[in-house]
Formats: C-alpha cells, structure tokens, sequence
C-alpha cells in the first residue's frame, strides 16, 4: 500500500512548486512584454532570474551546508511570498523596470537557494542503491512540469488576470511548507571546519564533473536559445514547428529519465562517456538535414543523450561528494544552467555572422571536448581505481 511518508509529501510538493515555476515564468515574460512592448526586457527578466544562482554560488552552498534544513525551508520561502507580493504590486503599479528588475534578482537569489538545497536534500530520503533512481525522478518532475507549466499559464493568462497568475508562487511556497513541515540534514557537523576550496582539491574527479557539465551547457544545452532563429531560418516562420521541436526534446528527456527509474545500474563514468558521445553524434545530422519531420526525430536522440549525460553527472557528483560539503558542492555545480544564456549568446553570434553550419560546428568541437574531458577521467579511474 502506497505510505504517504516524508519523502512522498517532499515529491509533491516539488511538483506543486516546480508547475508553478513555469507558469510563473510564462506570466513574467507575457506581462513584461505589455509593460515595455520590447524584446529586450524579456531577456533581461531571464537574465535577473538566473544571475544569482551563478554569482551567489559559494554563499548558498554554505548557507545550506550550515543552516538548518527546516529552518531554511521556512527562511526561503517567507522571503518568496515577501518578494512575489512586490513583485505582483509592481507590475500593478507600473513601477520602473529596472526596480522590477532588482526586486525579480532578490526573489532569484532565495529560489537558487531551494534549488540547491532540494537537490541537496535527495540522498537524506533513500538509501545509496535508490540515489540514481531518485535524481532521476527529480529530473523527471522538471522535465514534465517544463511541459505542463507553459501550457496551464498560457490558459490561466487567457482567462484570468496576469497579476493573479503572477500571484501562484506563493501558493508554491505555501504548498512546500505545509506539505514537508520539517526537513532532514544535509549537512554533518556545523562546527568542523568548511574548507570547500581545499576539499575540491583533492577531489579532481569532481572537479572534472563540473567543468565537463559546464561545457555541456555552453555548447549543447544553449542549443535550445537559438532553436527559435533555426525554426525560421530553415523551416519559415512556422510557430507549430517550433513547439514540435521544443517538445521532441522534452520527450527524449522524458523517455531516458523512466529508463533511468528501472533501470538498476546506478551510473559511472564509462556510462557518462557513452552519453557525452550520443549528445555529439545528435548534433552532427542536423547540417545535413532538412525534413523538419527527421529534424524532429535527431531531437528526440538529443533529448535523449543530453538528459542521460546530464543526470548521470549529477548522480556522480552526489555519489562522490562527502555529505558535509554537499551544499557547497552542489551549489558550484549547478552553477552550470548559469551558462545557458551564456552559450545561446555565443551560438546566437556564431549563427549571425558566420551561418548555421558553422554553429553546428562549434557545438560539435565543443561536445567533443566533452567526451574527452570524460574520457580522461575514465582512463584515470582505470589506472587509480
């Protein structure tokens, strides 16, 4: 019989917040729009939303290897209601955007901090055997509310007020905290010293992670960016095949990530390389192809490689990284979404003045790069086990 424990509540509450995070994203975007009738500004809302987590990274690994969990819980979300009623007053009142703007940073600094610390919170509920299962469940609840989100907020703008939708956070937020009430650790001992520079040195593997996942981001995960100008380049202005696209990949996604929770093998690094080298093999038939119907099916072996390469990294990390330092840890490596925009600037330029094929290339040296990065740390395992 299905036992509605501390984990199970956890799972929900992940799913409540997460469906929320999109819509609210959605919300965000289409309201900006109204306000200043420019492009521009959407990007610079994405950008105030993802800026924190890549700047503020040492500060929330330890406040969350040395803040109580629960209490944390209650800190995090306090302050999202707080700033998510400014930010709804704001919109309301049509405040400049550039204080909308810092007052939407604020909020993104407390929400980094719940990613992490959810993340972080994962081997505190199942035993190491479940750890791959779990990570990728979690994976999987994003995946699918990446989906679900966008779809309930473009209805919800269609029937209600944006400034109420822009309100649902902190339902989410309410929703977590009635739903968990009080957390497991993540960390040991509080007193011990927290070194995280020094501990990272003696851990190349590690380290060889997070850089291979950054890269990872910069020169394929960024590829979403400008999927966008691709779609009218090379297919026409076709808003249908664009949201094929983008689902194709969500379902490659979606289909490793159940794989993932049947399958027993827990990952390593020889599986990590084998997926590094599908996400590169993915990227190489899109210069040659031009059927938007076996474009779509490449996306859905890209989806497939960039998702099994992106969950083993984090089981590796989180398999490998002592549990005392697993905020600090985490927080560095999930730096990584940080260079999303980055690398969407980056192929966007290539694309601009050096045309698609030459961004196809880029994409591939840099993946390659990835593999070997991997490839070297197979070989290293090999010779010191």
């Amino acid at each position: 019989m299905f036992k509605f424990n501390a984990y199970s509540r956890f799972i929900v509450s992940q799913c409540i917040a997460r469906t929320i995070d999109w819509i609210d994203i959605i919300a965000l975007n289409w309201i900006t729009l109204q306000l200043t009738d420019s492009a521009i500004y959407i990007a610079y809302v994405n950008f105030a939303r993802l800026i924190p987590q890549l700047a503020f990274a040492f500060i929330i690994g330890k406040l969350i290897d040395s803040v109580r969990s629960t209490k944390l819980m209650y800190i995090i979300h306090s302050f999202n209601m707080l700033l998510t009623l400014c930010i709804v007053g704001a919109f309301w009142q049509q405040w400049n955007i550039y204080v909308i703007l810092a007052v939407i940073m604020a909020r993104s600094f407390f929400q980094a901090i719940d990613t992490i610390q959810r993340n972080a919170l994962i081997p505190s509920f199942v035993t190491e055997e479940k750890l791959h299962k779990a990570i990728s469940l979690n994976a999987l609840i994003l995946n699918v509310s990446r989906l679900i989100g966008p779809f309930i907020g473009g209805l919800l703008l269609g029937t209600i007020s944006s400034h109420i939708v822009l309100a649902l956070p902190m339902i989410g937020s309410i929703c977590v905290i009635v739903l968990n009430r009080v957390l497991p650790e993540v960390h040991q001992q509080k007193k011990e010293k927290h070194k995280i520079g020094a501990y990272l040195k003696r851990q190349p593997v590690i380290v060889m992670l997070m850089a291979s996942s950054v890269l990872s981001m910069l020169f394929g995960f960024a590829y979403t960016i400008v999927l966008p100008s691709i779609v009218d380049a090379q297919f026409g202005r076709h808003t249908m095949i664009y949201s094929l696209f983008t689902a194709m990949v969500a379902a490659g996604s979606i289909i490793v990530l159940l794989i993932f929770m049947r399958s027993k093998q827990q990952g390593s690094l020889r599986s990590l390389r084998l997926w590094s080298v599908i996400f590169l093999i993915s990227v190489i038939p899109l210069m040659f192809i031009h059927n938007a119907y076996l474009y779509a099916v490449v996306l859905v072996l890209m989806g497939f490689g960039s998702q099994a390469f992106r969950t083993t990294n984090r089981i590796l990390v989180q398999k490998m990284v002592e549990p005392k330092y697993r905020g600090s840890v985490l927080s560095i490596s999930m730096m990584d979404k940080g260079f999303i925009p980055l690398g969407g600037i980056l192929l966007s330029f290539i694309f601009e003045h050096l045309g698609l094929n030459s961004m196809y290339i880029v994409m591939s040296l840099g993946l390659l790069l990835v593999a070997a990065c991997v490839s070297l740390m197979v070989k290293k395992e090999e010779q010191y086990g």
